[in-house]
């Protein structure tokens, strides 16, 4: 079989061996490490087996295909007292139609989706943004152009797209180069690599794993700041699948549909203060902002980087 065949069931269901014998054979088929053997995660009370790969020093995990029922609907959305009155506010401040409402036309429609299993980038990817060693010569012209600039910083940041990281001995620990580019080519520039980003489908399968609630990880979430004022949580933690997803509504990600964004909102509602509970409702698993997508997609769009969660697809 095609291991793009394997389902979520097919795959939990095998002895811990016969679980590392097949991803050792997948490492082998796609020239890859297994840097992690296959091990038992938790995650918002649901267990699953994780197995992470490696290529080019970039991870990935395993996300089991199969039929799931992917979107959200309102009706059975259950908000808390402080859910309601957080939502109260923002509605009273900015016109907005009842919650439930508002909810089902801020997220995707429940549907029944056919998907293969794939190997799913950890962490999102900035095509355009690549590695630099110590020693370039852009990150050496840096720092002697920048001098005392740099005494007691952690990062430094270039009018040119240079981001150099520094730990309290000023050593350099890692340095990028950024690169402002299209959609179109951030996407070839994926495909180079023998990658592409996930589709609007993928991308809620593999964050919310099967969830039916409105986050990853339930239906609830904090009502006293924004998710980047929390540094801890379950919203910072990896997912079932082991991947780093969904975590800030800055860190919106594209998908191969142009106009659909997921992830976020750009900081759209957060930035604009806009209310708790809107803030967090970025980070829901079917989240879509049509409205922003669109706009980035437009001629008027810009995005200081664009992030793809990259896939493997698996033969």
């Amino acid at each position: 079989m095609s291991y793009a065949d394997l389902t979520y069931a097919q795959w939990n269901d095998l002895s811990d061996g016969a679980a590392r014998r097949l991803a050792e054979e997948i490492a082998d088929r796609h020239c890859l490490t297994v840097p992690v053997g296959p091990q038992n995660t938790v995650y918002a009370g649901l267990s699953h087996r994780t197995a992470l790969f490696e290529r080019d020093g970039m991870r990935f995990a395993l996300v089991p295909g199969g039929r799931p029922t992917l979107g959200y609907d309102a009706a059975r959305f259950r908000p808390t007292s402080d859910q309601l009155a957080s939502y109260a506010d923002s509605a009273a401040e900015y016109g907005l139609p009842p919650m439930a409402e508002y909810v089902d036309a801020m997220t995707s429609s429940v549907r029944s989706v056919e998907l293969p299993a794939m190997l799913v980038a950890v962490e999102a990817f900035d095509p355009c943004d690549a590695p630099l060693a110590p020693d370039d010569p852009r990150v050496l012209k840096l720092i002697a152009s920048a001098g005392d600039q740099l005494d007691g910083v952690s990062t430094f940041r270039s009018a040119g797209g240079l981001s150099v990281e520094f730990d309290q001995t000023g050593r350099v620990t890692r340095a990028r180069a950024s690169t402002d580019v299209s959609y179109d080519e951030a996407m070839a520039q994926l495909a180079s690599t023998g990658l592409r980003t996930t589709t609007a489908d993928e991308w809620e399968w593999a964050c919310g794993a099967g969830a039916a609630t409105l986050f990853r990880w339930g239906d609830d979430c904090p009502n006293d700041g924004y998710p980047f004022d929390y540094t801890t949580g379950v919203h910072s933690e990896t997912n079932l699948w082991g991947l780093a997803i969904g975590q800030d509504p800055y860190k919106h990600e594209a998908t191969t549909e142009r106009t659909v964004v997921c992830g976020g909102d750009g900081g759209s509602t957060t930035c604009g203060g806009s209310g708790f509970f809107l803030g967090w409702l970025a980070l829901a698993t079917a989240y879509r902002d049509k409205d922003f997508g669109q706009w980035l997609a437009s001629a008027d769009g810009y995005a200081e980087e664009i992030l793809t969660r990259p896939v493997l697809e698996l033969s």
